[in-house]
Formats: C-alpha cells, structure tokens, sequence
C-alpha cells in the first residue's frame, strides 16, 4: 500500500499488511529507526518513487533475489535514488488513505519508529 507524503506528494512510503481491513483506522506507519531504507524509482510502475527497506526490495521486484538476476536486469525495474536510515523517516506526515480521522487526529499519519519493525518481512513499514 502506497502512502504519499506530505512533503512531496511524488515521493510515497510502501507499507505491507497483513490486515487490509485495519487501513481505514491506521493513524500512522512505522519503521525501525536502525535500519536503512532507500528512495527508489520503480520503473515497472510508471516511475513511481517509493521509500521501504533495502534489505525488502526482493518484496517488490521478487527477481532480485536471484542468483542470475543481473546488474543490468536491476537497472531496468529500478534506480535508486537515495539512501536514508530510519530515523530520517521518523515525523515525516503522509496522505492518508481514508480522511475520516484527519480532523480529529491532527498529529497523526506520520512516521513513528520501534524496534519491533524487522527486516524479515513485508517492506520495513
């Protein structure tokens, strides 16, 4: 799932789920401030501009995971443009999927950061 920041709206955090039905009420994402994330352009997607774990990008592009997946290959599904750590996610505000608590949480919907977050699954958000 695809949450746009605020900042730049061009720019979106990837999140994984395992509870879809949970989205309507989710007041923020997190992330573990230790690890490191990257700012990527999916090029088979349109040239969207995802931020998740660099050590989940298998999540998104199964093939990079591969032993005869090539530099090349990876160049074509994506570039990366920027590599941040977690903590530099943390206060960032994004889009809500659903605005129907937006004016009664006026300090929701940004990241937050635990240590409960693990490179093992999802996208690191």
């Amino acid at each position: 799932v695809s949450f746009p920041l605020v900042s730049d709206p061009e720019v979106s955090l990837l999140a994984w789920t395992t509870t879809p039905w949970t989205l309507p009420s989710n007041l923020a994402l997190c992330v573990n401030a230790t690890f490191q994330y990257i700012k990527i352009v999916d090029k088979t997607r349109q040239n969207k501009v995802f931020i998740l774990l660099e050590k989940r990008l298998a999540q998104l592009f199964p093939e990079v995971s591969k032993a005869d997946c090539t530099a090349e290959r990876k160049a074509e599904l994506y570039d990366i443009l920027e590599h941040l750590p977690g903590s530099a996610l943390v206060g960032l505000k994004y889009i809500p999927l659903f605005d129907y608590f937006v004016s009664s949480n006026p300090n929701s919907f940004r990241v937050v950061a635990d240590a409960y977050v693990t490179e093992e699954g999802g996208t690191g958000i």
